[in-house]
């Protein structure tokens, strides 16, 4: 297929239709970052300043609604941690995410969304009254976000 370019006759519905689904699908990754942002934000709060700052860039800051894929691993790394998600099945939603294939991608944002909402569902919204994340808040850095998954999922696209 060649390039879309304003004008062009060839393929102009199929761009149009692709473009709508890209459109749909960059609503879903904003919306997603956007509700893994505050949640991770409030997780880190008061606990670990500088990831806490991080999020803050994500959440409130002037990195609102970017998409960067160490948010994605963050979440998966807490579905790891709550027992939603095993290392291999982490593996293979991160080998979606560094597919050039965009659908493989919203395979990945619908999988994460689909397990934040189950966990959601059963453990509740992090909250400083919630008691089913009260050891979580301490050990984040660690087992969360720590250094080594930041920055392998920094150097991907």
């Amino acid at each position: 297929m060649t390039p879309f370019f304003r004008g062009t006759q060839s393929d102009t519905y199929f761009d149009t239709e692709t473009f709508k689904k890209m459109k749909e699908l960059m609503k879903e990754i904003k919306d997603l970052v956007a509700a893994i942002s505050e949640e991770h934000y409030n997780l880190t709060d008061g606990y670990d300043n500088n990831l806490n700052y991080l999020w803050y860039m994500y959440y409130k800051g002037t990195k609102k609604d970017d998409f960067r894929p160490f948010i994605y691993m963050a979440e998966l790394m807490l579905l790891k941690k709550l027992n939603y998600l095993t290392e291999t099945e982490v593996q293979n939603v991160v080998k979606m995410m560094k597919s050039d294939d965009k659908d493989n991608l919203h395979i990945a944002t619908l999988t994460i969304k689909n397990l934040r909402d189950l966990r959601i569902k059963e453990k509740g919204i992090y909250s400083k009254e919630n008691a089913n994340y009260s050891e979580l808040k301490q050990t984040y850095g660690f087992e969360i976000l720590n250094h080594t998954v930041f920055m392998e999922t920094m150097i991907e696209k």
